[in-house]
């Protein structure tokens, strides 16, 4: 909103110092292009097709997350086997049959706790994150495109809180 204020009261190339300022490189992106006179429908173009990159790129990570969480199980069910099988190589040592089924059955504790506790929550969160940030990089394509068709900034803000949902407003 002070951004649009600023281009509205000095014009669009007021912005360029303040855009040096910018940390957030897609907005600094978007700007800049903005101020340099790309076409409004190019400009939301380009900007959408960094966004639809970017959700494509977190799927691929969210993908590997959960298609691990589904190997770990079976991961964990064969180190099962390996151990059962010490075990049955050990029949005649009654002792150490104990701690070699033990050992077996952590292997599947283990398989099935890393699927649960940490791959599949990690895919999921993965998928959060990408869509939190996914909407704040469509506020601001809303936001770039709305400065630089000199909207006033009471619109902009008016335009820009309608997209936040009202438990974060």
């Amino acid at each position: 909103v002070s951004l649009a204020e600023k281009a509205r009261k000095e014009g669009l190339l007021a912005l360029e110092a303040q855009v040096k300022e910018i940390e957030d490189p897609f907005l600094k992106r978007g700007l800049q292009m903005s101020i340099d006179g790309t076409d409004p429908e190019d400009l939301r173009s380009i900007l959408e097709g960094e966004i639809s990159a970017k959700k494509t790129e977190d799927k691929v990570a969210a993908k590997f997350m959960n298609n691990m969480g589904g190997y770990a199980p079976t991961i964990g069910i064969l180190g099962c086997i390996v151990g059962l099988m010490n075990v049955m190589g050990n029949l005649s040592n009654p002792e150490l049959l104990g701690p070699m089924v033990s050992a077996a059955f952590i292997a599947t504790l283990w398989g099935v706790m890393a699927a649960n506790f940490w791959f599949l929550p990690m895919g999921a969160k993965i998928l959060r994150v990408s869509a939190l940030q996914a909407a704040q990089m469509e506020l601001l394509v809303e936001g770039i495109a709305e400065i630089q068709a000199g909207t006033s900034p009471r619109t902009v803000r008016a335009k820009l809180t309608s997209l936040v949902p009202p438990s974060e407003q």
